[in-house]
This record gives structure tokens, C-alpha cells and sequence, in this order.
């Protein structure tokens, strides 16, 4: 008797490029690829590939797991899918490297004053006291990671081989990330052997007062909304710089704003915030020592075929029954 088929269905709101459509069917002959959110198409489906997954479970009779092509899933956590029971894979992991390499344009950025040296070439001005844009070597300095995950452990990687020392901060501190989780070769640090010194989210306050750079890979949950808030930014030291690379929530805004407007500490490089777009009426619009970004950090030419990577890997996954990758926690949120 042959095998039953498997309807992959792909909604309109994903881009699958035409080269891993064809790597899909490949995978096996049972794999069918189906188009567009319907009614008929819903049926029939095994597996949805879906950015907002914007349908009722309930016409999914054979649906089997959901694919999201983003990191964050909290935009879900409102749409029937969070409460039915099917397993939803996000693709945490595929974008670490674009991220941590972000991360790493905002460190440079801030700490060789290219943002001050942009400013003045715009203005068509060559500096008359160049100790206006006179810079920081990263070499041994300190790099503090609020969250090391796959992202975390990218930057962990990348500002190592810049001659830093790496600190990390993790809800549970154990080597390994939880779950079977995607990944590239010879990025990240799997293994968890680079940072120097490990801690807890009650220890974090403990951390910023040791290192340079702190950078924020946090996802947005309940556990992590406001937990970059006064008393943590009052634990850098003056000379220090943050960077947020993941959620604009995790970080207290207002409590933000004002400890740059204080000085408390050297400035701050931002991909993302409470409220996007940023207001154009917002206070940080108009401070020197902040370098922002357009929520821009995994948006190169290669997302949408690093998060179809995921896909093909997990489809991969289903057909040999083994478990799925970056399988999602909705009760935590990632």
C-alpha cells in the first residue's frame, strides 16, 4: 500500500523561495506543497508554514504542527493556534548570526564614535579636537549577554574572537540551551564554554556593575517585560554602554531615557522599543549617546531563506520521526 501523502501548505503572508520549495519536494515523494490559506487547502494540511497563522485550528482536521518564520511568538499568543494544542516551531537560531552581527555594528559604532564621525561627514565638518571621536579598543574589555540563547551565544563568539571577555546571564544556567534547537555549523557556543562567569536573573544586577558592553537578546515575555529597569541601570558603570537587539519591552524606557539624559552611563545602541515605529516625539530621538536602528537586525537579503531552513530541516525531522526543532513554549513565550 503506498504511503499517505503530506500536504505542506504555505501561506501568502511567507515567501518560500522557489530553490527550497524545490529542496522540500525533494525530501520525499510524499510531500505535497500546497498555496494559500483556504477552507479546502486548511483540510487537508499536515503542516502550515505561517507568519500570523491567522486561522481556526478547528478546520485543520490533520493539521500536525505549525512552522512561523519569526523568533518571537508573542503576536500568536492571541490567535486560536496558542490554546489548541498543536506543537508551533518558530525559528529561533536562523537569525543569530544577522542579529549578533548587528549587535556587533552597534558596540562599534558607539565605541569608535562612528555614529559622531557620520554626523560631521553629513555636515561636510572634519573635526577641529579630534578627542571628539577618539575611541575604545575592544580588546579586554568586558561583554555582559542578558540572554544566551542562540542569538547570545553568537555574540559570545564573535566578541571573543575580538579579544573580550564574556559574561552571561541566563533564567537557568545550565550549559545547554533547552530542547532541540536549530543551528548552523560552527556558529554560536553550543557547548557553553566561552563565558568566564555565569548568572542567574536575580544576579543580574551583579553582572552590569563588571563589564563594559551589556547586550540584550531577551525575547518578550511576562518574565522578561521591564527587566532591564532602574536599579539594573544604575548598576552599569558610567563608562558602560547597552545594547538591545531584543525586545524594545524588556528594557524600562522611561527609566532609560532618563539615566542617558544623566549621563549615568557612556550611551546606547537600540534595534528595538516599547512602541514601534519609535514616536517621532520620543526623547531618545534627540540624545547624542544612542545610536538607533529601525528594528532592523535580522532583516537581511538571506531571512527568508535562513527561516526556510528551518522548515526543510523540521520537515526532514517529521518524515525520519524524529523530534522537531525550536518546538515553542507558549505558556513562556519561546
Amino acid at each position: 500500500m503506498a504511503e499517505s501523502r503530506i500536504v505542506v501548505l504555505i501561506d501568502d503572508d511567507v515567501p518560500l523561495p522557489g530553490e527550497q520549495a524545490e529542496r522540500i519536494c525533494r525530501l520525499s515523494s510524499r510531500i505535497q506543497l500546497l498555496h494559500g490559506i483556504t477552507k479546502d487547502n486548511l483540510r487537508s494540511a499536515h503542516v502550515i508554514y505561517t507568519a500570523q497563522a491567522a486561522f481556526d485550528p478547528a478546520d485543520a482536521l490533520c493539521l500536525r504542527w505549525v512552522q512561523t518564520p519569526s523568533v518571537a511568538v508573542n503576536h500568536l499568543q492571541s490567535a486560536p493556534i496558542a490554546n489548541s494544542g498543536i506543537p508551533i516551531a518558530n525559528v529561533r537560531g536562523a537569525y543569530a548570526i544577522a542579529v549578533a552581527e548587528c549587535a556587533l555594528g552597534l558596540m562599534l559604532t558607539l565605541m569608535r564614535r562612528l555614529h559622531i564621525c557620520r554626523s560631521m561627514e553629513l555636515q561636510g565638518q572634519w573635526p577641529p579636537d579630534k578627542s571628539v571621536v577618539q575611541g575604545e579598543n575592544c580588546y579586554g574589555k568586558t561583554i555582559g549577554i542578558i540572554g544566551y540563547g542562540s542569538t547570545g551565544r553568537h555574540i559570545a563568539r564573535l566578541t571573543q574572537a575580538l579579544g573580550m571577555k564574556v559574561m552571561a546571564c541566563k533564567r537557568r544556567v545550565e550549559i545547554k540551551p533547552e530542547g532541540v534547537v536549530f543551528g548552523f555549523p560552527n556558529v554560536g557556543d553550543p557547548e557553553g564554554r566561552i563565558p568566564e562567569a555565569w548568572f542567574g536573573p536575580e544576579q543580574l544586577d551583579q553582572m552590569l556593575k563588571r563589564i563594559d558592553v551589556a547586550v540584550v537578546t531577551l525575547p518578550l515575555t511576562n518574565a522578561t517585560r521591564g527587566l532591564i529597569g532602574r536599579r539594573e541601570l544604575e548598576a552599569l558603570p558610567s563608562h558602560a554602554y547597552l545594547l538591545n537587539v531584543g525586545r524594545g519591552g524588556v528594557v524600562d524606557e522611561p527609566a532609560l531615557i532618563d539615566a542617558l539624559q544623566a549621563g549615568r552611563f557612556a550611551g546606547a545602541g537600540l534595534d528595538v522599543f516599547a512602541s514601534e515605529p519609535l514616536p517621532a516625539d520620543s526623547l531618545l530621538w534627540k540624545l547624542s549617546n544612542v545610536v538607533i536602528l529601525p528594528h532592523i537586525a535580522s532583516y537581511t537579503k538571506d531571512q527568508v531563506y535562513l527561516a526556510a531552513e528551518v522548515l526543510i530541516e523540521n520537515l526532514r525531522r517529521f518524515l525520519s520521526k524524529q523530534s522537531l526543532v525550536n518546538l515553542v513554549d507558549m505558556t513562556t513565550g519561546y
